[in-house]
């Protein structure tokens, strides 16, 4: 990260399960820490493990096991140092702070420093017996030094309740700066975002130093914004102006945070490209997107059902409120699209993250996803919003030239695996799902369609299982 990627393999504790919030990492050395803190908003911190253990005794011994030239310039006479507790879903233990390290018996010879403390010291506990609602974490003691803390501050400052232009779909502000994280946004790179609305995504990636550039298929959104000034209890529409002429708009929101404004808004449509066929090839350093999948109103395509003259031309007066005519976009060929974009367009090694919905519980997710010959799927992960649904968060790299013969051939296996199946796709289930009059039983007929008794009988199982086993996520402390 900052510049190069950081190939970290994160390796769980003995004993642990999936969803333990603690691992250990290798780095090359501290700085390499800090970069990752400073980026990735997931990780609590990194500290220099002293010691851990299952309980009071275990841990004191570590601590004793650890060398002491690890531990003498931190125990030494002209140090200052402060201890913290960062509990794992344990409250009250900042009360019992001092017992904690007088038990720890650790020769500390320095000065404690509450306000400006040279060295930062973490006291861990977790144990899922004590807590609710938390990963089977077995009951964990740690101490260690920290060596860096994330910067969280960054998401309140972006928070989307403080931003002057926003639309129904503009992403949270933490999830803009993740996806920003995940194509690697950095300084000398472009990044694109071919549904960006009032920009939020773009944000993200402005932050970390990034140009960007934004394409959206509603003029309204991004040329004429919304009006500044609204009475109160009303709500302005896009394409409104104040009567003294203000408005807000993308442009606005990257001055609210002093950013540097987007290379170009365009209006666009991603399924007929503003661009010339050729020559623009990799000239991007990512893509994010929120593709349209909305359960009630999918994505919009140009298009209408008139077909236009070759020679139609939208007369002068008109143009500068024209509204183009728009036609349904079916979610896969939107996805054939955006695959297609970024293989057109990204540099070898760029990276499109974006998100697809996705089914809670699927054993196998990776068969709903999209490919493509020149792009290789990195990453994948299911942020649920209940049971049976959420969204997934997938990123793809380009690995190889875009071949326009290659791109055809996947897309037209694409389109005929699509019409030759039976079965209806994610969103049409999520759609059954939503209005189905009997939602309880719809989602039992939409999730066990097909199978024989015997084979429901084994998924309810297996569900049973994996919810005994695992519950809500919670924020990563990672330990080296």
């Amino acid at each position: 990260m900052c510049g190069a990627e950081r190939n970290v393999e994160l390796e769980p504790l003995p004993g642990d399960v999936a969803e333990s919030p603690y691992y250990f990492v290798d780095l090359p050395s501290e700085d390499v820490a800090r970069d990752i803190c400073a980026r990735a908003l997931l990780v609590r911190g990194i500290i220099d493990v002293w010691g851990y253990g299952d309980d009071l005794e275990s841990l004191k011994a570590a601590l004793k096991a650890c060398p002491s030239e690890r531990k003498a310039k931190y125990l030494a006479a002209d140090a200052s140092f402060k201890v913290e507790v960062e509990d794992f879903g344990i409250k009250g233990g900042s009360k019992h702070l001092v017992q904690r390290v007088e038990a720890l018996e650790l020769p500390f010879t320095g000065k404690v420093d509450l306000k400006s403390p040279r060295d930062l010291f973490w006291s861990m506990h977790s144990d899922v017996d004590a807590s609710t609602g938390l990963p089977m974490t077995p009951k964990r003691m740690f101490f260690g030094r920290v060596v860096g803390k994330s910067d969280r501050t960054i998401v309140n400052k972006y928070d989307l309740k403080k931003r002057l232009y926003l639309g129904p779909t503009s992403m949270d502000a933490e999830m803009s700066l993740l996806m920003a994280n995940m194509v690697r946004a950095r300084p000398g790179g472009v990044v694109l975002d071919p549904f960006c609305g009032t920009g939020s995504l773009l944000i993200g990636a402005a932050h970390y130093g990034a140009l960007t550039m934004g394409l959206d298929i509603d003029i309204r959104v991004i040329k004429h914004g919304k009006s500044a000034n609204v009475p109160k209890g009303k709500d302005s529409k896009f394409g409104e102006t104040a009567k003294d002429g203000s408005t807000v708009n993308v442009w606005t929101n990257f001055q609210q945070y002093n950013l540097t404004p987007p290379v170009a808004l365009i209006r666009g449509d991603l399924h007929a490209l503003p661009t010339r066929t050729f020559g623009l090839e990799g000239t991007l350093q990512g893509i994010i997107a929120d593709p349209p999948y909305g359960v009630r109103a999918g994505g919009r395509k140009s298009g209408g059902r008139k077909p236009l003259a070759d020679d139609y031309k939208i007369p002068e007066e008109l143009l500068d409120a024209h509204i183009p005519s728009t036609a349904p976009y079916p979610f896969g060929e939107c996805l054939d699209d955006l695959m297609d974009l970024a293989a057109r367009f990204l540099s070898i090694g760029g990276l499109i993250c974006f998100f697809v919905p996705g089914e809670s519980g699927d054993p196998d997710p990776e068969r709903e996803l999209p490919t493509h010959p020149a792009l290789r799927l990195r990453w994948h992960c299911l942020e649920t919003f209940n049971t049976i649904w959420g969204r997934r968060l997938v990123t793809y790299e380009k690995v190889a030239p875009f071949d326009i013969d290659a791109a055809r051939k996947s897309r037209a296996e694409a389109e005929a695996a699509r019409a030759s199946s039976t079965q209806p796709d994610l969103i049409e289930r999520m759609r059954a799902l939503v209005y189905a009059p009997d939602r309880k039983r719809s989602r039992f007929d939409q999730r066990f369609k097909g199978f024989s008794p015997e084979e429901i009988k084994a998924l309810q199982t297996q569900t049973r299982e994996r919810k005994s086993a695992t519950s809500s996520s919670s924020p990563l402390t990672t330990v080296p």
